[in-house]
């Protein structure tokens, strides 16, 4: 706007410059207005910082398909609307929690969002020992984590449980298609494992029960030094982890048993970090869990065929477990399963109806059941 009093003291040139400037600032503000009408009005992005934890580095299959596929496939639904980005902050390969160190981290807010490896806590999630009471009825682990979200939300007394220890759970995972021995000297019968030291995660160990090895719990981590140094003498192991880990080094005799898989992976995020979370990133976080429980599945297929060549090109050699010794390793085991019905029992959950729906599931995808746990 043209000052007025300092104008009527100017040349009159001078005034007539100003007034025309004084009318194109004005067209200049009309145009403005104008544009922005037809302008696409644009609301702010909120973006929310989620830090993602698991003690296990992106040689990890499980972590390694959570970087690839689930962090990215979040990202790319939230983008289909705009409303909201997440700021990632991914903490692996025990940069905030150590091995069975996730559920604290989580618990307690160093971290959102993560990968709990169930077996490693027993006596806070008995239900997720389902597939370790039940050994020799399926490898097919994309039914066996399907199945174990489904009886999740079949029974809701399951994720309560999550929730005393301030987390929410999403689903269950895993990338073990089956589980074999794997030693540092060849065996050339079943009966040659008595005294020998096998490691285990703890919950796989229960498969040891009458062979008369002497189970040895230790974590994945460790595997390699151990055996390295004669702590242990084998261990109980999934294709992946055993390429992965370049087990074969140590221990290339591979006792070809086929315990069957487990869902040994369960996403879970700190229930306060889900609280505060909108409804529409929920929706994307629980949506991409199930994709990434599947997506992992598929991927443990692809590695495990390359993983068992990879081995045997590693200098490894597979020994050969007939059916006839499978089925009586199966008969000799004690009943796991109703022991874990106890157990379930004292929690408070219906571990009878859940063993009964989780068998009678397998026995309907035509699973090669060695032996009816429950049944007995």
């Amino acid at each position: 706007m043209v000052d007025e009093k300092w104008t009527d003291k100017t040349k009159g040139s001078l005034k007539i410059k100003l007034v025309t400037r004084g009318k194109a600032l004005t067209r200049i503000a009309a145009l403005g207005f104008l544009l922005g009408c037809f302008s696409p009005i644009t609301s702010a992005q909120e973006s929310i910082r989620l830090i993602a934890v698991d003690s296990d580095s992106a040689s990890s299959l499980w972590v390694r398909v959570f970087l690839e596929h689930f962090i990215p496939e979040v990202d790319r639904r939230l983008a289909e609307t705009g409303n909201y980005v997440v700021d990632w902050n991914p903490a692996f390969g025990g940069t905030i929690a150590k091995p069975r160190g996730v559920l604290t981290s989580l618990q307690y807010d160093l971290a959102d969002i993560g990968i709990v490896t169930t077996p490693y806590h027993p006596d806070k999630f008995p239900y997720y020992m389902l597939p370790y009471v039940t050994p020799f009825v399926s490898d097919d682990i994309g039914l066996i984590s399907r199945t174990m979200t489904d009886l999740a939300d079949k029974y809701p007394q399951i994720k309560d449980v999550w929730e005393g220890y301030n987390l929410h759970y999403l689903t269950s995972a895993g990338s073990i298609d089956t589980y074999n021995i794997i030693l540092t000297e060849p065996v050339e019968s079943i009966e040659d494992l008595a005294g020998q030291k096998i490691g285990g995660v703890g919950a796989n160990l229960l498969f040891l029960e009458g062979s008369g090895a002497v189970g040895v719990s230790s974590v994945l981590t460790d595997w390699y030094n151990n055996m390295a140094t004669g702590l242990m003498t084998g261990t109980i192991v999934w294709p992946e982890a055993s390429a992965a880990y370049r087990l074969y080094e140590v221990a290339p005799y591979k006792l070809n048993i086929r315990f069957g898989g487990a869902a040994s992976k369960a996403i879970a995020i700190n229930s306060r970090t889900w609280a505060r979370l909108p409804e529409e990133v929920q929706n994307v976080i629980q949506e991409v869990s199930y994709s990434y429980r599947d997506a992992l599945a598929l991927e443990t297929g692809k590695v495990s065929e390359h993983a068992a060549a990879e081995y045997i090109e590693g200098g490894g050699t597979i020994i050969p477990v007939s059916e006839e010794d499978r089925h009586l390793w199966a008969s000799h085991l004690p009943d796991l399963a109703s022991l874990w019905v106890e157990t379930m029992n004292d929690y408070g959950l219906p571990g009878q109806q859940i063993l009964a729906d989780y068998m009678q599931i397998m026995s309907d995808h035509d699973q090669p059941i060695v032996r009816y746990w429950g049944q007995e």
